[in-house]
């Protein structure tokens, strides 16, 4: 699954909520703006540099996102960002995946999980603009609104800077700062799992040139 989406279901996951499907263009415009009273933190997942944000406040909703740079073209970082993984095999929980709608710039999801006794549901829906851009939103009536965006940019020297940003606007009071926990670990392992996976793409270049030579 792509950045966005792991981190999309961690976050679904943890809060143990169904998502019916709200259709129609995801405007993810606000979160390229800035964001009120944003903090940021340099931090670093195996050996590579990310900058976490996050902002909170009742009116505004909870904002939260990672910057970093990864060791690839921005093609081969779509790409790779892109391919299709068994979703059951790397979240805890999930028992089923459906795809929709699946076309090369829109999807639409349902994936059915199992947490102690309950069983849930999730059902989000996703937009892209290859090679640049992915967006993503989840609605309901409990939760509230969640949408996200991730970006992909031309950084030079065969590197890709990745931006993913999400914001949730609860439907009732929430404990935010737990919340941002949460989307802060979800956010940055699977950071540290696709910058693992570009490192073994690279070697992976690096060795079949070897051994054409």
């Amino acid at each position: 699954m792509t950045l966005i989406r792991r981190s999309a279901l961690v976050f679904g996951l943890a809060s143990l909520m169904a998502v019916p499907l709200w259709a129609g263009t995801i405007d993810t415009a606000f979160l390229e703006q800035p964001w009120p009273r944003e903090r940021t933190r340099e931090t670093e997942v195996g050996r590579h540099a990310v900058t976490w944000r996050e902002s909170a406040g009742k009116q505004e909703g909870i904002f939260a996102g990672v910057r970093f740079t990864a060791p690839l073209g921005r093609r081969d970082v779509w790409a790779l960002a892109n391919e299709s993984q068994d979703v059951g095999a790397i979240t805890p929980g999930v028992t089923a995946v459906r795809y929709v709608e699946r076309t090369e710039r829109r999807e639409v999801i349902e994936v059915d999980v199992k947490i102690l006794w309950r069983s849930l549901t999730l059902r989000f829906e996703v937009e892209k603009e290859p090679p640049a851009i992915v967006r993503f939103r989840l609605v309901n009536e409990a939760l509230g609104e969640y949408r996200g965006l991730s970006r992909f940019e031309e950084a030079g020297s065969g590197r890709t800077a990745v931006d993913l940003v999400t914001w949730l606007k609860p439907n009732r009071p929430v404990p935010i700062r737990l919340l941002l926990v949460v989307e802060r670990i979800a956010m940055l392992q699977a950071s540290r799992e696709f910058l693992e996976r570009c490192e073994q793409r690279v070697k992976k270049g690096d060795s079949t040139s070897s051994s054409m030579r």
